[in-house]
């Protein structure tokens, strides 16, 4: 009998990719607040149902409104780091929501949960990160995330997390985007530390999250924690560096320096406007160029059997 899968937030770009992978083998029933988000590649698939349900709305679990027997859930909805939205709406989206999922999936005996968390739950560090470490994180985004991961880590089930670096490649938001639009003008952010951070292509994390669920659904016990990286670790200006030596950017570009007081001035600048504008202020838009969350877990991937394929030069010819 084919399995069934309930996923949260499958109309954004790594869950549509991952939807692709997944529906020829699966029935998959989304739930989301857009039908038209989703490609008519999946849209009107046989395997595919939609439910639209928005998720800051949901207070309960008999709110979901799903009859069918799942199999297995996968949870990538969220308010992701750097949206200008009230704590409340992320607490809702990023942390109730999650509650209420897991209570939902206990409640209906789903043998199999995933939730995509993220690495910036460790916090910004300079020292070694392992999977293990404590959960620093002082975003909103970070904290939020974190608090969600422990109502799966509480659940009493074999129920599993999975720590994302930042994603980047086509269709993405990440830090690495922002960088490139940034160079298309002429400028880069000089950051004067060598702090460095996690990366993660979007590929390899679709294939990560793809292994995952076939092999867990196929009967291998999960691992509570996974942590998703490439074991290369990057900084800022050696990203904007590639950029130029793919010829993905111009050779000369105008650094603005972004650290340590210009940092500090930029915040303030964002603040106000924010206060002037009357909208939430949850850090200034420099953070996570600066921030640094440098961690990555062998064990993650050799659990699964796979590698993630994709170093930075090979990750930054979708910009090309």
């Amino acid at each position: 009998m084919t399995k069934t899968i309930l996923i949260t937030g499958g109309s954004g770009v790594l869950g549509k990719r991952l939807l692709s992978g997944l529906i020829e083998d699966y029935k998959i029933i989304a739930i989301g607040k857009n039908y038209a988000s989703f490609p008519d590649s999946i849209r009107f698939h046989k395997n595919f149902k939609f439910y639209e349900r928005n998720l800051a709305s949901i207070h309960t679990i008999e709110e979901f409104l799903i009859p069918e027997s799942i199999d297995l859930i996968l949870h990538l909805a969220a308010v992701v780091s750097g949206v200008k939205v009230t704590e409340e709406i992320y607490h809702q989206i990023n942390v109730n929501s999650t509650k209420l999922l897991v209570e939902f999936a206990k409640s209906k005996n789903v043998p199999h949960f995933g939730f995509v968390s993220s690495v910036s739950v460790y916090g910004s560090k300079e020292i070694d990160l392992n999977i293990n470490s404590e959960r620093f994180g002082t975003t909103i985004y970070a904290k939020t995330k974190a608090l969600a991961e422990d109502y799966v880590l509480n659940s009493g089930k074999a129920y599993s997390i999975f720590r994302m670096a930042s994603i980047y490649g086509q269709g993405t938001k990440s830090f690495i985007s922002k960088l490139r639009s940034l160079t298309k003008r002429g400028v880069y952010p000089f950051i004067s530390s060598n702090r460095k951070k996690s990366l993660l292509h979007i590929e390899d994390a679709t294939n990560a999250l793809a292994a995952w669920t076939k092999q867990t659904l196929s009967g291998k016990s999960p691992r509570p924690v996974y942590v998703f990286s490439h074991p290369e670790f990057v900084t800022v200006n050696q990203v904007v560096r590639t950029f130029q030596e793919l010829g993905i950017a111009r050779k000369f570009l105008f650094p603005i320096p972004v650290g340590g007081f210009w940092a500090k001035l930029v915040e303030l600048v964002f603040r106000f406007l924010s206060y002037v504008k009357r909208k939430p202020f949850h850090g200034s838009p420099l953070q996570p160029l600066l921030e640094s969350v440098a961690i990555y877990d062998s064990q993650s991937f050799e659990n699964l059997g796979i590698f993630p394929e994709r170093d930075l030069r090979k990750g930054l010819t979708d910009y090309q």
